[in-house]
C-alpha cells in the first residue's frame, strides 16, 4: 500500500486512490477473485453470479473553502460513497463492517498523507433486482478533510 499526500494538483483523484489502495489491501475477497473493488460497477459481469459481492468506491464529491491562518489556504471536504453489493444478505453488513473498520485501523495512514477528521456513516440495506436477482446494498459514506 503506497499511499500519497494530496496536494491542489491531486484533490480527487488521489483521496479516491488512497481510499482504494487501503481497502484492496487489506480486505480479502470472500470469493478469491484478483478484483472485486471497482470505481463503477462492473459492466462486463453484470448479473452474473461472480459478480457478488462486490465493493464499489465511487468519485469523491468535494467540497472547499478560503480560511485565514496567517496566511491564505483553502480547507477542502470529501465525502466518498463506497457501497457493497451481495446478493447474500448477511455478506453485506459483513463486508461493510470490514470496510469501516479497515478504515478505522488505518486512518493514521489517511493523515499521515493529509487527510484528516475521518468520519463515516451508512445507510439502510436497499433491495433491487438485477438480472433476475435479488441485489442487496449498504452504502457507507466516508468523509475527510484537509488544509492544502
Amino acid at each position: 500500500m503506497a499511499l500519497a499526500n494530496i496536494t491542489k494538483s491531486n484533490l480527487i483523484s488521489q483521496v479516491w486512490q488512497n481510499v482504494y489502495d487501503i481497502l484492496n489491501s487489506n480486505l480479502t475477497d470472500p470469493k478469491s477473485r484478483s478484483k472485486w473493488i471497482y470505481a463503477a460497477f462492473p459492466s462486463v459481469r453484470k448479473g452474473t453470479a461472480d459478480t457478488y459481492p462486490c465493493i464499489i468506491i465511487e468519485s469523491p464529491d468535494m467540497s472547499g473553502e478560503n480560511i485565514i491562518m496567517g496566511h491564505s489556504s483553502r480547507s477542502y471536504r470529501w465525502s466518498i460513497p463506497i457501497s457493497v453489493y451481495s446478493t447474500r444478505m448477511e455478506d453485506v453488513d459483513t463486508i461493510a463492517d470490514d470496510i469501516i473498520n479497515t478504515l478505522e485501523t488505518n486512518k493514521g495512514s489517511l493523515s499521515t498523507n493529509n487527510l484528516y477528521q475521518f468520519n463515516v456513516d451508512s445507510t439502510p440495506v436497499m433491495h433491487t433486482v438485477i438480472a433476475s436477482q435479488i441485489v442487496h446494498e449498504k452504502r457507507i459514506l466516508v468523509t475527510v478533510e484537509s488544509v492544502v
